[in-house]
């Protein structure tokens, strides 16, 4: 292509000629501009908004039915603002006009608690197949209307109808061609439907990070934690060497909070290596200032309280003014609470201090208040002293 570039427009340019000249022969090109004729101009947008829609539902019910189909229960479906979620009290309905900057949907199961690695293995499965299946219902679904368009070009004489499948169709092509661009991307947080369907396979650490927190979205929201899920940490943990990345913080904090919220042992090996991680390393973050964050009460917890107020010295001193100031306040403020250092009581009860980050887009599905709650209470108080010598020196 690099080298003759010329000559390759020059054949595009002669195949393109043939194929207008033939449209125009039989009468179809005609027949596309009467088409589009009878299209007003302000019904444009009203088709573009019709298309996204149609578009958007049809590849989240790919999500929806893939995990219905395979017996996994469902616990809400996001559709840009508009939200079906469930209840103990059945299907509900919601509009939150806030979540267009989602510009997306989404969709939630309500695991069973997986407790044993059938079923863990089971599910990732099924999360698997469902990654891929809304991808196929959105290539399909293309495919099927630029059939019917072709076909309504050859054969109808409805000129309001061609005109409708025609805009409908090119906007259907420009965004399912958005769509298949995007479920080949991915953030540090954030995964396309091609990337996460072959980490889902592939990368255990992933299906782990996926599996732990869609279970903290259960309708039964008293039992959300899993003992099998909590050794499951541990033996990634065991297995892997730390990283920065967001799925090796959130790892750790997983395994910490099983520790401190549930009662959990506390294993020797992976306490050795929390007690020599370089933790000023990660402080560049959101994740890891939360992680190191929960390092610190951590180890009050374990009764290392010296190191506990060393460690909140440094993060103090070291953590990059790059992250939100609300979410610094927030677990500085929190960290020392729970480990009497100072009492907070009432900025930790004003919940516009909270940094809710993205939580608020599952406001209908998960109390995040009540979650704070829990993480406010003070850990049982650990005495924190040094012998002072008044001998007279000699």
């Amino acid at each position: 292509m690099k080298k003759y570039p010329l000559l390759y427009f020059l054949i595009a340019s002669f195949f393109i000629g043939v194929f207008f000249t033939l449209l125009v022969y039989v009468g179809i090109w005609k027949q596309l501009v009467l088409g589009l004729s009878s299209v007003r101009w302000w019904m444009w947008p009203i088709y573009l908004v019709l298309t996204f829609y149609v578009t958007l539902t049809l590849h989240e019910l790919g999500h929806f039915i893939a995990f219905a189909v395979q017996k996994v229960k469902l616990r809400a479906i996001y559709l840009t603002m508009f939200v079906f979620y469930k209840t103990q009290r059945g299907w509900k309905f919601r509009i939150m006009p806030k979540l267009w900057v989602l510009f997306g949907g989404l969709v939630v199961p309500d695991l069973d608690l997986i407790d044993n690695d059938e079923a863990y293995e089971s599910i990732a499965n099924k999360f698997a197949k469902s990654l891929i299946a809304a991808p196929i219902v959105t290539i399909c679904f293309m495919i099927l209307t630029n059939i019917l368009f072709i076909s309504s070009l050859i054969w109808s004489n409805q000129y309001g109808w061609i005109g409708f499948i025609s805009v409908f169709n090119m906007f259907t092509t420009m965004l399912s061609v958005l769509y298949i661009y995007t479920f080949k991307l991915h953030t540090q947080s954030i995964y396309g439907d091609f990337v996460a369907y072959k980490k889902i396979k592939e990368d255990p650490l992933f299906r782990y990070i996926q599996l732990s927190q869609y279970a903290g979205f259960r309708l039964d929201q008293d039992h959300t934690f899993s003992v099998f899920l909590w050794e499951k940490s541990k033996t990634l943990l065991n297995e892997r060497k730390m990283k920065t990345d967001i799925f090796h913080a959130t790892l750790l904090m997983n395994y910490i909070e099983g520790v401190i919220y549930e009662s959990q042992p506390i294993d020797e090996k992976i306490d050795s290596m929390i007690q020599k991680l370089p933790v000023t390393n990660y402080l560049r973050s959101e994740h890891g200032l939360m992680m190191a964050y929960d390092i610190v009460i951590y180890l009050y917890f374990n009764h290392h309280v010296e190191k506990a107020y060393q460690l909140l010295d440094k993060i103090e001193k070291r953590q990059s003014n790059k992250i939100n100031e609300k979410q610094r306040i927030y677990l500085n403020k929190k960290a020392k609470h729970v480990t009497h250092i100072a009492y907070n009581d009432a900025f930790l009860s004003n919940k516009e201090n909270f940094p809710t980050e993205q939580s608020w887009i599952f406001e209908p599905i998960l109390d995040y208040y009540k979650n704070m709650e829990i993480l406010h209470k003070k850990l049982p108080f650990h005495i924190y002293e040094c012998l002072v010598d008044l001998e007279e020196e000699k």
